[in-house]
Order: C-alpha cells, then sequence, then structure tokens
C-alpha cells in the first residue's frame, strides 16, 4: 500500500468548510429550521471529516474514505428533500418549470447538472449523489464494458419519463408543489419518498441483473444524459503524465463509468470525456502514479467517446 501523503489544499478547503456549514447549522436549528439545518449538518460531514479524512490516507484507503463523503453527502440531499418537502430531482425541476414558478429544485439542478458541471464535472455523482451512495455499497463489480446499440438511446428515455412524470403531476394529477401553483415546494413528504422508492429500485435492479454498479447511471438516470453534454468543458479533469505511464491499461479496467483512460494516457492527454464522475478510482490503481486530477481549460475533441466496449 502506498504511504499516505497529506493533501494540504484540500485539508484546508475542508477545515473551513467544517467551520462555514456547522456554524450555518447551528444557526439555522436556533432559528428552527430544523430540516435545513440537518441537511447543512450532513453536509458538514462529508465537505468536513470526510473530506478531512480522505486528504490523510494512504492511496490505499482512500476509495473507501471516499465512500464516506459520498454516503454523508447523498444523505445531506435526501434530509433536504424529506424534512423540507422539496423534491431536488429532475422532474421537481421541470415541475417548477411548467408552472413558472421559482424553488430550490431549479437552483439545485443548476448547481449541479446544467451550469457546475461546466466547471466542475460530474463532481456530484463521484462524491454526493444519494443513488451513486448506495450502489457503491453492494456486492457487485462495476462492468464488463460499456454496452453499444440501442443502449446508447435508453438514457434519453430516462429523460423523457422524468419529463413526462413531472407534465403528469402538473397538468394531470393537478399535484401542485406545496399544495399551490406558485408555492416554492416542488412535492409533498410521500410522493418524495415514492421517488426515491423508484429511483433505488431502479438503480439496484439493474446493478444486480448487469452486473455493474453504476448500469443506472450509464443507461438510464435522467441527469446523466445532461451531464454527459454539461461536464464536457469541465476545468477538473483526470490527466496523465505520459513519461510515467506504462500502458498497463489498469486505470480504464477499473473505471466505473468504462471509460477507455488508458487512450488518454498512453498520450498524455486529460481525460476529455462527459462521463468521467471524478472518482479517482483510476488514478489510485495506476502503479505508476501517472494520473492525477487537474485544473485547466482545454476543449473537448473527437476522443471525448472512447469508452471500453462491452465484451459479451
Amino acid at each position: 500500500m502506498k504511504a499516505a501523503t497529506i493533501n494540504r489544499p484540500l485539508l484546508l478547503f475542508s477545515i473551513l468548510a467544517a467551520i462555514t456549514t456547522f456554524s450555518l447549522a447551528d444557526v439555522l436549528w436556533r432559528a428552527h429550521a430544523r430540516g435545513f439545518a440537518t441537511s447543512i449538518f450532513l453536509l458538514g460531514l462529508s465537505l468536513g471529516p470526510g473530506l478531512t479524512y480522505y486528504a490523510g490516507v494512504a492511496t490505499g484507503r482512500k476509495q473507501a474514505a471516499r465512500r464516506i463523503v459520498l454516503l454523508t453527502g447523498g444523505l445531506s440531499i435526501m434530509a433536504f428533500g424529506l424534512l423540507g418537502r422539496v423534491n431536488l430531482d429532475l422532474e421537481g425541476f421541470f415541475m417548477l418549470l411548467f408552472l413558472g414558478t421559482a424553488g430550490a429544485a431549479i437552483g439545485h439542478t443548476l448547481v449541479t447538472v446544467i451550469v457546475g458541471p461546466l466547471f466542475f464535472g460530474r463532481f456530484l455523482c463521484g462524491w454526493g449523489c444519494w443513488r451513486g451512495m448506495l450502489l457503491e455499497q453492494l456486492p457487485v463489480a462495476h462492468g464488463a464494458g460499456r454496452r453499444g446499440g440501442v443502449w446508447n438511446v435508453i438514457p434519453y428515455f430516462g429523460l423523457a419519463v422524468s419529463v413526462g412524470a413531472a407534465a403528469l403531476s402538473v397538468f394531470v394529477l393537478r399535484q401542485y408543489p406545496g399544495g399551490t401553483p406558485g408555492a416554492m415546494h416542488s412535492g409533498s413528504v410521500r410522493a418524495i419518498m415514492v421517488g426515491f422508492a423508484v429511483y433505488y429500485l431502479a438503480s439496484i435492479g439493474m446493478a444486480f441483473a448487469m452486473r455493474d454498479q453504476r448500469a443506472f447511471c450509464k443507461y438510464l438516470c435522467p441527469s446523466g444524459v445532461i451531464l454527459g453534454f454539461t461536464s464536457r468543458t469541465s476545468i477538473l479533469k483526470m490527466t496523465a503524465d505520459r513519461s510515467l505511464c506504462n500502458a498497463c491499461s489498469a486505470c480504464s479496467k477499473i473505471c466505473p463509468m468504462d471509460i477507455d483512460v488508458a487512450h488518454f494516457a498512453e498520450r498524455g492527454e486529460r481525460v476529455l470525456s462527459g462521463q468521467c464522475i471524478l472518482c479517482q478510482r483510476c488514478a489510485h490503481a495506476c502503479p505508476t502514479d501517472a494520473l492525477r486530477l487537474t485544473a485547466g481549460f482545454d476543449r473537448a475533441g473527437e476522443r471525448a467517446f472512447m469508452l471500453r466496449r462491452h465484451i459479451s
């Protein structure tokens, strides 16, 4: 196991994040906004102690540490939804759009799916997704490669279902957010719990049926369709040092999203793919430390779609 090396910038960020979030949670709790306070407290655990642990542990323990960050981050989103009666998923976003009103789902979607990924990539997918936090605990491997054919179209079906569900709720069932067309909420606790259950049944079922932890993320997640495009211009990307790469392909074999990381590594390029969830498994699996997370500007070119194909 590689020795632990403290990531000082990440450690400093985690300390500042912990102070900020825990202080805000205390203020909200005292103001009796206890649902919001609970969510912020869990977010503080993720960005504070969780990231601190990740920043200081040995490479062999990095992924276990990341899953702690992922778990607490995912729970913070679920807590916000349930305690605040807010549907933060795309269904809630589209409901508010149909009603022409503002709400938490609008801000959440802009930050995590549409605008934020233009700069920070699919960071939430690998570090704070409430579906991913459970999927990565399943006794299932990460799959044998990306499936082609009709599987390339199915993700758009997932997005269509999300839009359709929102339209059905607003225009047919008349289930307005918070009970009235102008309210800020985007769902009842019962409806939000049903949404959680449906997503979990679909994602867990696909994981076991396809023997792939992230099958849902690749083939059905409605947010994933949008993220595949918005995250290509991300400032944060995995980058390879060509002089250190020994072409062993360990990075491609371990990638949960089936990106052919070796294709980029052997050329010393940044991983120009909208599928990367920045989990850094490739970097931790690399025997020569050739991969690292970097910040920079570039344009996704023809190699952005390089995926490791499924072997039947």
